[in-house]
């Protein structure tokens, strides 16, 4: 006889046939990628139609804070991969740990999903110390196409990860947010971790501690790449990305974390962005008067072959109080529109106005190019015709 699963408690099954039993399979699988596989497992005694439907589900969603005790968990995992459909492949995996899941539970999911061809992996963490994410997660996933690492409730508690470079041949698309990376060994300063993801285009980094390391991305098929609410920067944050097109960056840390790091993005690049077509620049957090504008006309040689620029109210103002502005020339010499995005005033804020010298300024090699303010419920256009 088999063994009784634990499952958390909740609620009865109704038993009678309804509307959605009549459904195709890939549109109920498609329903289950919304649940909990708890839930999923659950709709095997509502009749002979769903006794084996969970079974076949592509989508697989476990949260071991669904159950009382990590045993219970491991049970419920162990009941999910041996009774589910082998010939099945996995599309997409969603998994949460407590900090105290059995590792070994752990591998063995990395694992299952891994020997079915994962395509989409989010993977959250509720640490309550200091983790290390094993080598073996890195190295494990052939055909990955989509990847999250996160934790939750974002408290940045230190997750240590492998020098090595993260193996993933077939990853497109890479998010991490909420964690405080620390190298295993503090002697290797230089951190190169995408360069084996070969096929990355996308990477999304937020909310990131990256201080006392020197920083690589290297993807030379990356088109997106997004930097945004960083608590520290590194030493140096090195991009070599030839197909870039589109950049969105936060450009300030607060200083309550910098632990003396930079408090601007110090980002460099070997060779030029070519293809850079979109720029989105910002200042959140922090002391934003803090004066940054020779480090924004540093940052302008770096991204000048944007198309288009947004910058928010806070850099026009740091632009505008640089006496550099009249004295160094433009290095935009294609920009089709420059846009100040001032939606974070309040309504009883005055819109501001483009200062005349920083028009001039971006008009010198591109005097085409046309201004935006855009506010909340309002948008000004400007043609761009220097004075």
């Amino acid at each position: 006889m088999e063994k009784k699963m634990n499952l958390p408690r909740d609620g009865g099954a109704n038993m009678e046939e309804d509307k959605i039993s009549n459904l195709p399979d890939d549109i109920i699988h498609r329903i289950f990628s919304f649940l909990d596989m708890t839930y999923i497992v659950r709709t095997c005694i509502l009749s002979p139609r769903w006794k084996n439907t969970w079974a076949s589900t592509p989508y697989i969603n476990l949260n071991s804070g669904m159950f009382k005790s990590n045993h219970e968990f491991k049970e419920f995992v162990k009941h999910v991969l041996t009774h589910r459909n082998n010939r099945i492949e996995v599309l997409e995996a969603e998994l949460r740990f407590d900090g105290q899941t059995d590792q070994r539970c752990v591998e063995d999911i990395v694992n299952y999903a891994n020997l079915h061809n994962a395509r989409k992996v989010t993977m959250i963490w509720f640490p309550k110390f200091i983790h290390e994410l094993p080598q073996y997660f890195f190295s494990s996933f052939r055909t990955l196409n989509h990847l999250t690492l996160g934790e939750d409730p974002p408290s940045l508690r230190i997750i240590y990860l492998p020098e090595s470079a993260w193996d993933f041949p077939a990853l497109e698309t890479l998010t991490l947010s909420y964690i405080c990376l620390r190298l295993c060994d503090p002697r290797n300063k230089s951190v190169d971790l995408f360069s084996k993801c070969v096929n990355l285009k996308d990477l999304t980094l937020r909310k990131l501690v990256l201080d006392k390391v020197i920083f690589n991305v290297c993807a030379p098929q990356l088109l997106n790449l997004t930097i945004t609410d960083c608590l520290s920067f590194p030493e140096v944050f090195n991009v070599v990305a030839p197909q870039l097109k589109n950049l969105t960056t936060s450009l300030n840390a607060p200083y309550n974390y910098t632990h003396g790091g930079p408090l601007f993005l110090p980002l460099s690049t070997y060779g030029s962005f070519n293809s850079l077509e979109n720029v989105n620049l910002s200042f959140v957090g922090g002391k934003k008067e803090q004066r940054h504008g020779s480090q924004l006309l540093n940052l302008f040689q770096i991204i000048c072959k944007a198309k288009f620029l947004n910058l928010d109210v806070d850099i026009m103002n740091n632009l505008s109080n640089s006496c550099l502005l009249n004295q160094l020339s433009c290095p935009f010499n294609n920009l089709k529109c420059l846009k100040i995005n001032a939606k974070s005033l309040k309504q009883n804020e005055h819109i501001p106005t483009i200062p005349v010298q920083m028009k001039n300024y971006f008009l010198q090699n591109s005097p085409s190019a046309t201004f935006i303010v855009e506010s909340t419920g309002a948008t000004e256009e400007i043609k761009g015709a220097g004075t």
